[in-house]
């Protein structure tokens, strides 16, 4: 064999192998390359995921404390709502004729007197109205039952309706006293038919 064709062979050879060997190395390095993109992409949603729940988590918070911030302000309003029924009730109460409003007080000292005698307070405004015919006629209905009253010479600080007190029990008669204790009872179902939703 000649020379020329021993080397035309050894290259040959050289260059099959070579070239298998860069097959191999080029397959092994895509290989690699797909494993190592694979690790990443799963490495970047991990993160992503992370990222995303991170900020779902933050949003859900920022909205729950929006939504108690307008629950407080929903709850203020209703309260403030509230307020301004009820004082419009004892408005209601003051502005009824006199003769109404003496037999209100009439009832309810009728209602509450204690047993023995008590001592009956009024305001100033009220004490114009009540005379002692008032005390007279109300002290014969209580003698019935062992009570009796006499009015205080003293007025009181309060807006209307009256305050008795006896040796050992005061009952406080008051208007916003009345409301107040109306209010405990009916707030619940003034609330709900004031507040009902529609449809």
């Amino acid at each position: 064999m000649s020379i020329k064709k021993l080397e035309k062979r050894i290259i040959d050879k050289a260059t099959e192998e070579a070239k298998l060997f860069l097959d191999n190395e080029k397959k092994k390095n895509l290989e690699e390359l797909k494993k190592f993109k694979e690790i990443k992409n799963k490495e970047f949603s991990i993160r992503i995921e992370k990222l995303l729940s991170g900020i779902k988590n933050e949003a859900k918070k920022k909205i729950d404390s929006e939504e108690r911030k307008l629950e407080r302000s929903l709850l203020e309003e209703k309260r403030i709502l509230l307020d301004t029924l009820f004082l419009q009730v004892e408005d209601k109460i003051f502005s009824i004729r006199i003769g109404l409003y003496l037999n209100l007080i009439k009832k309810l000292i009728l209602r509450d007197a204690p047993i023995g005698e008590s001592v009956l307070f009024v305001n100033k405004r009220d004490y114009k109205f009540i005379n002692e015919k008032f005390i007279d006629d109300i002290d014969k209905e209580l003698k019935k039952s062992k009570r009796s009253i006499k009015l205080s010479t003293k007025v009181i600080d309060i807006k209307g309706g009256c305050i008795l007190k006896g040796s050992e029990i005061e009952v406080d008669d008051s208007i916003s006293s009345l409301v107040e204790e109306l209010r405990e009872k009916e707030e619940i179902d003034v609330a709900k038919e004031l507040f009902k939703e529609s449809g």
